[in-house]
């Protein structure tokens, strides 16, 4: 009765109002008003009502909405959680990738900035992906991008940076109108087989465009990169690993799914990270990949140095994982400034990093206990800190705790889903050809009546009816023929027809029996991260030890003030060798009969003990090393193998060209030559890499190096081919192109023909050869025509009166060198330097210079000496 008797008094108070409320207090003193006549204990409720009511009858009621706290947060607050979570913070398990990632990798796809394109400004980039895909801030787009491009970020970058893009002294990148990029090679492979519908799409935010949810992430991208996010009640942090550790983690699951964590840990020992330094494991690690969450210790790499004078440097190489150098270092100082009764040894702290790679020095006041230093600032510094692995992603749809085993299994499966949508595709456009070539067939073998049947009929619409009608054709097989050129008819391309219809035939079958078999999916998985991984190899850069007393400090002299001058080699075989000087200037310079294929030497560089060496490969791979890190060699010995100072070196590769690392790289290029005639230029900037094996040029099948030369002013390219041809090509329209590039064409070779020689000359020189039959002869340059690259060149030598020989030696005479020929017994025929070969005119026959005609020189091979 009481509430039926306040809403009364309530109605009759409002309605006698002029409803309108001019402030706060206005509508407190009428509340107040309205309610004098309701009990104490009903005042509370009735005060609510009467603002409600009055707020209505003014009008203003509308907008006011009342709800529960637990309504509101169920509404708001976990749909924005799932959106933070799914949509922004944590990757997907499959290709390891934010949305914010994935999306600036599509961008720079739809853009096509391949590697072996030029660079686009960032800020095209990050406008491209806000428009059409990532409405969000521009830093949030431009800061992922900036992280892709980071090598001690990214264990292995997927973006190309040019420019300014940031430091691990904690430096910000360029703002994006001053920086460019494009993808790396290896983001090639996360985005490979996209346009094969191997991954499901969605509608972008304006339902304009559609947008892949994942990409094919052709390698396990999640493992080898790791991730950094934190959402709504969430966070991630999952550890880099190697690329060849995690291939083979994931080729081992294949081959057994039931495979045991710790058969697992023989794959993958544990996380990689980019910039190196020593995991200390302990049982942290194996809880992690266990359960998906564990603790491990890092280190930096610390040696500590003697120098000339009796003190000692500790010397700091290698940092933890995201450890900041500089202010590690600004840290070391103020400790030193606090602690002045324990870290008083401390007389400098510098920072001698370069392009060779970090070196940070603490200089230890004589008779000061270095180890006790570096103890200290172990325990109060970031050159020991804790690492937490927390590896959640995003499987089956939701946030889920993932433990090493469980994450290769999400992505071994994902990728046989991959190769099965591919190979279904692959599938259906070459049934969708055989059918077409089936018609085009038909058509060839009765082209009379065919072309009977289309003169007479009266439009193409009669002339497609006729012909189905007539050989039980379908449309488009009629649409084919109509369209068929004439020159499709000649002989030989009615060959190709078939040819191709029996190779499309043999093409389905193989892809039908991959459709219908599970086995043969995941034996294409294995196949192409095998190759993936023989591509793209790379050694460990973290070490792993299991406690802490296996962590060695070494104490070694400084050898920078002792650097000794030295003679760098290479030989055929794959060796790198270092002579003394003054050894080689005794060593006598007669070839015997007993020489050995150790002496032959492909290059060598004068150079000092502690300068680094960059060694071009015949592979198209840079190779760094320290000269003094070989040993001194004598001239019959095989030095030390490449095989043994790097991982993953193939058994037929060896250095083709040497440099003294250049500090600063100077602004000029180099060209490479390979055997089928391609020119690459490429700054030396290129080559200023941290790693101490990568890539150098991209090669095509069956190609290797055989030359490698800084580019010179005024000079030609001159080639010579094994079955005697030569080109004396300008070299002014080769453009300059990125270190992962195939580069142009050089020279047009017949069939079956390569380059046995690419040089700069110019009119002066000459170029001597010796062909496998022993004829040789010096011509000169200026006797060569100077034309435009990739032509077929002229004949140098008449190879006819010789019966077919090929050229097998060919040089630049200006060159010390000599030619040392073995018969195909490897029998010592003989020896002749470059100068002494007999003079002849271009297309002549030369002269017999080792041995008789009909003997078979399988093996001639250059001689170098200082």
């Amino acid at each position: 009765m009481a509430d039926n008797r306040d809403d009364e008094n309530l109605e009759e108070s409002i309605s006698g109002s002029d409803g309108i409320i001019d402030a706060d207090e206005g509508l407190e003193n009428m509340v107040e008003s309205l309610i004098e006549d309701v009990d104490e204990q009903d005042k509370k409720i009735a005060k609510k009502k009467a603002k409600e009511k009055i707020l209505v009858q003014a009008g203003l009621g509308k907008s006011i909405i009342t709800k529960n706290l637990d309504t509101v947060l169920h509404e708001s607050m976990m749909p924005y959680s799932e959106h933070v979570i799914l949509d922004r913070a944590l990757p997907r398990v499959e290709d390891g990738l934010k949305p914010v990632q994935r999306r600036i990798l599509y961008t720079m796809h739809e853009q096509g900035l391949t590697p072996d394109k030029p660079y686009k400004k960032s800020a095209k980039i990050v406008g491209d992906c806000l428009g059409k895909y990532h409405p969000h801030g521009d830093s949030s787009v431009y800061d992922a991008m900036v992280r892709m491009a980071q090598p001690f970020n990214m264990r292995e970058v997927l973006i190309d940076g040019h420019g300014n893009f940031g430091s691990i002294d904690g430096d910000s990148a360029a703002a994006y109108r001053y920086t460019e990029a494009r993808m790396a090679p290896l983001a090639l492979e996360m985005l490979r087989d996209l346009e094969k519908n191997t991954v499901p799409w969605m509608l972008n935010f304006d339902d304009s465009l559609n947008e892949p949810q994942i990409l094919p992430a052709r390698f396990p991208n999640l493992l080898v990169n790791g991730a950094t996010g934190i959402a709504v009640g969430l966070a991630t942090n999952i550890p880099p690993h190697n690329m060849i550790e995690a291939i083979n983690g994931a080729i081992a699951y294949i081959d057994n799914p039931k495979i045991t964590l710790d058969e697992m840990m023989k794959y993958i020992k544990s996380p990689d990270f980019p910039t190196g330094g020593y995991i200390i494991a302990g049982d942290g690690l194996r809880q992690a990949y266990e359960t998906g969450k564990g603790k491990i210790l890092l280190r930096a790499k610390v040696h500590i140095e003697k120098t000339d004078n009796d003190k000692k440097n500790i010397v700091i190489t290698e940092l933890p994982y995201q450890v900041n150098k500089a202010t590690l270092l600004q840290k070391i100082v103020e400790l030193r400034d606090e602690k002045k009764d324990i870290l008083a040894g401390i007389s400098e702290v510098c920072d001698e990093s370069d392009r060779n790679g970090m070196r940070a020095v603490v200089r230890v006041k004589k008779d000061y206990d270095a180890q006790k230093i570096l103890d200290y600032l172990f325990k109060y510094t970031n050159l020991q800190c804790s690492y937490s692995i927390n590896m959640i992603a995003i499987a089956d749809g939701r946030p889920k705790q993932l433990s090493l085993l469980d994450m290769i299994g999400y992505y071994v499966r994902y990728q046989r889903d991959v190769i099965y949508r591919r190979t279904k595709y692959d599938l259906d456009i070459a049934k969708e050809r055989e059918h077409i070539l089936e018609g085009l067939v038909i058509a060839v073998q009765n082209i009379d009546e065919v072309i009977k049947i289309i003169k007479t009929s009266e439009s193409p619409a009669v002339a497609k009816e006729r012909l189905i009608k007539r050989f039980t054709l379908s449309d488009r097989q009629a649409q084919a023929i109509l369209d068929l050129r004439l020159a499709k008819l000649t002989s030989l391309e009615v060959y190709k027809l078939e040819q191709e219809l029996a190779e499309v035939k043999k093409l389905i079958e193989r892809l039908t029996k991959i459709l219908n078999s599970e086995k043969l999916q995941y034996e294409t998985v294995k196949t192409e991260l095998g190759e993936i991984k023989k591509k793209f190899k790379d050694e460990r850069r973290s070490a792993l030890i299991d406690t802490l007393e296996h962590y060695l400090v070494k104490v070694k002299d400084n050898d920078r003030p002792d650097a000794e001058n030295t003679i760098v080699a290479s030989t055929k075989v794959g060796g790198l060798k270092r002579y003394n000087p003054k050894y080689l200037a005794k060593t006598s310079k007669e070839i015997s009969e007993n020489v050995s294929p150790n002496e032959f030497h492909t290059d060598f560089v004068t150079t000092d003990t502690n300068k680094t060496i960059i060694a071009f490969s015949s592979l198209g791979n840079a190779y760094k090393f320290v000269a003094g890190d070989l040993d001194d060699c004598k001239l019959k010995e095989s030095g030390k193998l490449l095989t043994e100072m790097f991982e993953g070196v193939a058994p037929n590769e060896y250095i083709v060209k040497m440099y003294e690392l250049p500090n600063p790289l100077p602004n000029k290029a180099l060209l490479f030559y390979t055997k089928q005639g391609m020119i690459k230029k490429s700054l030396w900037g290129e080559y200023g890499v941290l790693k101490n094996v990568y890539q150098a040029v991209k090669l095509k099948e069956d190609d290797e190096v055989i030359g490698v030369e800084e580019d010179i002013d005024n000079t030609t390219i001159l080639f010579v081919s094994r079955k005697g041809m030569t080109l004396n090509a300008q070299k002014d329209d080769i453009p300059i192109q990125g270190r992962v590039s195939t580069g142009v064409k050089g020279m047009n070779f017949a069939e079956g023909d390569s380059a046995v020689l690419v040089a700069q000359v110019n009119k002066t020189d000459n170029v001597s050869f010796v062909t496998n039959k022993g004829y040789g002869m010096i011509l000169p340059v200026k006797d060569i025509d100077v034309s435009p690259r990739y032509r077929k060149g002229l004949k140098l030598i008449d190879l006819k009166e010789t019966n077919g020989n090929k050229i097998k030696f060919a040089s630049i005479s200006s060159e010390k060198s000599a030619i040392v020929v073995f018969d195909k017994d490897k029998k010592f025929v003989g020896s002749i330097t470059t100068d002494k070969l007999p003079k002849d005119v271009r297309a002549g026959k030369g002269k017999l210079v080792f041995g008789k005609t009909q003997t078979d020189f399988s093996t001639v091979r250059r001689y170098i000496w200082n």
